[in-house]
């Protein structure tokens, strides 16, 4: 699913005294089929941004194209609801979404909800479960006794059963350790690329950005203030520090042996870093031999 804001411009408690700008001028796309990364400081308009995707607010201003569907400020609530069948949206708690009885009941509930039968409603959450790794014994179990990396696994597993041609993810990984950060990211982008959906994340940690980003949106102030690829972005350093924005730990480590003598090149991520030293610690060797 391909977006477009164009012009876009929200207002909180319109025609009131406490009038208040959330964006203003947002114009940019997310790529079909990507995994785009949104990235700026705290009350930069990235939430804001982010409901309207699931039409949670409507624009004050302008409009915002999700494939085939426009959104204005006119949009009824049925086409929102058309809209919302081919979207998930992971909060930064999932496991505060859920609410059934049982752990396969709560994942069925988004496929009934659109009108799915029980059968098929049931097998899309048996695929969603497995694919987090929530074993079959556990499906009859209320998701209230499980662990807290457990309840989080059965809350996305209820998005993922929807099948989403868009999936948004924000702040997903927040309060887990580092092993369960790298396990749902290494899901979200396999399901990205199984399945071609449209994936927006937003983020605080660069590191997500360098590594998994096809593209990346720079909010600042209620507005887009850059997008491009990751390489793009990172690539003024100076700039990003303007925007108070940090750079990938990976890059800061290539710059710091840069300054040493030991040149590197193009480093995002960790793995970019650790093939390059790899291969430069083999000729190394290899010319000594």
């Amino acid at each position: 699913m391909a977006i477009n804001f164009d012009q876009v411009g929200f207002t909180y408690q319109p025609n009131t005294p406490f009038a208040t700008s959330g964006l203003h001028d947002v114009s940019f796309e997310i790529p079909d089929g990507k995994f785009t990364a949104v990235i700026g400081h705290t009350g930069s308009g990235k939430s804001t941004m982010v409901q309207h995707l699931d039409g949670l607010v409507l624009p004050t201003t302008g409009k915002v194209t999700m494939g085939n569907q426009i959104v204005t400020a006119e949009t009824k609530l049925k086409e929102l609801n058309e809209l919302r069948a081919h979207i998930g949206l992971v909060f930064q708690f999932p496991e505060a979404q859920l609410f059934e009885q049982t752990v396969i009941k709560d994942v069925m509930f988004g496929p009934k909800n659109f009108g799915a039968s029980d059968k098929v409603a049931r097998a899309a959450a048996e695929v969603a479960l497995e694919k987090v790794g929530i074993s079959a014994d556990l499906y009859e179990r209320s998701p209230f006794e499980l662990s807290g990396g457990q309840m989080r696994r059965v809350a996305i597993a209820g998005v993922i059963a929807m099948e989403p041609d868009l999936l948004i993810l924000d702040e997903p990984t927040a309060g887990l350790d580092p092993q369960g950060q790298r396990e749902l990211m290494t899901l979200f982008t396999d399901l990205q690329k199984e399945r071609q959906i449209t994936v927006v994340l937003i983020t605080h940690q660069m590191e997500y950005v360098a590594q998994y980003a096809d593209h990346v949106v720079v909010f600042e102030h209620g507005t887009v203030v850059k997008s491009g690829s990751p390489a793009t972005i990172f690539a003024d350093e100076n700039w990003l520090h303007e925007k108070q924005l940090d750079v990938p730990a990976a890059k800061q480590f290539a710059d710091a042996l840069a300054e040493k003598g030991v040149q590197l090149h193009d480093v995002l991520d960790i793995d970019q870093l650790a093939d390059q030293l790899a291969a430069r610690l083999n000729g190394e060797v290899d010319h000594v031999q």
